[in-house]
C-alpha cells in the first residue's frame, strides 16, 4: 500500500523572495548612487593629496655665493650728506615807514632793480603839512631864544629856550625823514620776490621802511612784507642734522652741492651748525646747518631743493675691506681669510666705517684676501626670504646679513 505524503503549502512570502532575488545572487545599485560613490572617493584623494604637500619638509633652495677680495690700503674719507632748500643769502624784506595810501606801484614781481630804485608811493599831502608845520615852530623857537638873549634873560630861561630850539629841529628833522618815506626804495640791488600791494591800498607805518638785508630773514618775516628783494648772486643752503653726526659738524667744513637747477660743480662751506633742535613728524631730533655757496650764480631759483656732502674727515693710510666681509661670530667680530685656496676664520679689531668700507686695526695686513659669501633665494623657492649682503657697484652696497655696521664699529655716517 502505497502512501503519498501530503505537499507541503507554500510559503506567503515566497513571491516578495523572489521580487528581490536577482539572477546569480548580485545586489545591484542604481547610477545616482555609483554616482555619488566616485565623488567621495575623489574628494578622499584630494583631501591626502593636498595634505602631503601641505606637510611636507620645505627643502632650502637659496644658493650661496662667494667673492675673494683684497685687503687695501688708502685715504679714507668721512662724510655727512643732507638734502635742504637753496635761498639768496642777501634778502630785503621792505615796508613803508609812514601810514598812508598807496598812489602807485612802480615794480612787479621778477623785475631786476638797482639799490635805490622806486618801489611804491605814498599820498604824501598829510607829511607836507607835517614839515611846514615843524619848520614854522623852529621859527618860533629861535625867535624866542632871541628875544630872550635881547632881554638878558636868566640862565635857567636861556637853557630853556635853547632846549624849545633843539626840540623843534628833531621835529622837523623826523617831519622830512616821514616826508622821504613816502617813497619806498629797494635797500640792495637784485630782484623783486614778490609784491603785495596795489594802487589805493592803505598802509600802516612800520617806523622802518626796509627791514634789512640780513640773511636771518624767516619765511614768515617775507610773507608779511610789502616787497621781498633778494640779491640773486650768492646763495646758501639750509638743511638739517641728525643728533649722530652733529658732533661732526663744525663751522668751515668743505662741502660738495648738486641741484638739478644746474650742471655747475657748486661747492661751499659750512656757515653755522645750530645747537638747538627741532623735531621731525617722527620724533626725530635734527639739527639747522646753513652753507654757504662758494662764487656768484646767476641761474639758482630760491625755494630749489639741493643735496650736500660735507667732509668730516680725511684719514691717510687707512686698512680697509668691505663692510661686507666682516661678520660676528661667538660675540667675536671676524672674516674669512683665504689663503692658498684655503679658507680660515680670523678674528679682527675694526675701526670707523667709511660707507661700504671698514677700518681694520689688527688681525689682517695689506694684501692679504678674504671671502665674501652671501646668499639668494632661488627663483624656483616655494618660500620667499630677504638677502642681505650683495655687491651693489663693486662691493659699496654690500652689508653683512643683519644691516648696518659690523659690532664693535663706531656709529655715525661715515661714507
Amino acid at each position: 500500500m502505497t502512501t503519498e505524503n501530503p505537499q507541503a503549502p507554500e510559503s506567503s512570502t515566497a513571491p516578495e523572495n523572489q521580487a528581490r532575488a536577482k539572477p546569480g545572487g548580485r545586489f545591484r545599485m542604481s547610477a545616482k548612487k555609483w554616482l555619488l560613490l566616485g565623488l567621495a572617493v575623489v574628494l578622499l584623494a584630494g583631501v591626502g593629496v593636498g595634505t602631503w604637500f601641505l606637510l611636507k619638509p620645505k627643502t632650502n633652495t637659496s644658493a650661496s655665493t662667494s667673492r675673494t677680495v683684497q685687503v687695501t690700503k688708502g685715504t679714507q674719507t668721512m662724510m655727512v650728506a643732507f638734502d635742504g632748500t637753496l635761498s639768496p643769502r642777501k634778502q630785503s624784506n621792505v615796508n613803508f615807514g609812514v601810514s598812508g595810501t598807496v598812489t602807485s606801484v612802480l615794480v612787479k614781481a621778477g623785475q631786476k632793480v638797482t639799490k635805490g630804485k622806486k618801489l611804491a608811493t605814498v599820498d604824501d599831502a598829510d607829511l607836507q603839512d607835517a614839515v611846514d608845520l615843524a619848520r614854522a615852530n623852529l621859527t618860533t623857537a629861535r625867535a624866542n631864544l632871541s628875544d630872550v638873549y635881547d632881554n638878558s634873560g636868566s640862565s635857567a630861561a636861556i637853557t630853556s629856550a635853547k632846549a624849545q630850539v633843539s626840540s623843534a629841529k628833531a621835529s622837523l628833522a623826523q617831519a622830512n625823514t616821514n616826508l622821504g618815506d613816502a617813497v619806498l626804495r629797494s635797500p640792495i640791488s637784485g630782484t623783486v620776490a614778490s609784491v603785495s600791494l596795489e594802487d589805493g591800498d592803505t598802509v600802516t607805518g612800520s617806523g622802518s621802511s626796509g627791514s634789512g638785508s640780513a640773511s636771518t630773514s624767516t619765511t614768515s618775516t617775507a610773507s608779511t612784507a610789502q616787497f621781498v628783494v633778494i640779491s640773486t648772486s650768492t646763495w646758501k643752503l639750509e638743511g638739517s642734522a641728525g643728533s649722530a653726526d652733529l658732533a661732526s659738524l663744525k663751522a668751515g667744513q668743505k662741502v660738495a652741492i648738486t641741484t638739478d637747477a644746474t650742471t655747475d660743480k657748486l661747492t661751499g662751506t659750512v656757515a653755522s651748525v645750530g645747537i638747538v633742535a627741532t623735531s621731525t613728524s617722527d620724533g626725530a631730533a635734527t639739527f639747522p646747518i646753513v652753507i654757504n655757496l662758494a662764487g656768484t650764480h646767476k641761474d639758482l631759483y630760491s625755494g630749489t631743493t639741493a643735496s650736500a656732502v660735507i667732509t668730516t674727515g680725511s684719514y691717510p693710510d687707512v686698512l680697509t675691506v668691505p663692510t661686507a666681509a666682516i661678520r660676528t661670530e661667538n660675540s667675536k667680530t671676524v672674516v674669512t681669510k683665504v689663503t692658498n685656496n684655503t679658507t680660515a676664520t680670523t678674528e679682527v679689531t675694526i675701526g670707523k666705517v667709511f660707507g661700504s668700507y671698514t677700518e681694520i686695526k689688527s688681525g689682517l695686513a695689506e694684501g692679504d684676501s678674504v671671502q665674501i659669501t652671501f646668499t639668494r633665494p632661488s627663483s624656483t623657492s616655494s618660500s620667499s626670504s630677504n638677502s642681505g649682503g650683495g655687491f651693489g657697484g663693486g662691493f659699496g652696497g654690500g652689508i653683512a646679513d643683519g644691516g648696518g655696521p659690523p659690532a664693535g664699529a663706531p656709529g655715525g655716517t661715515g661714507r
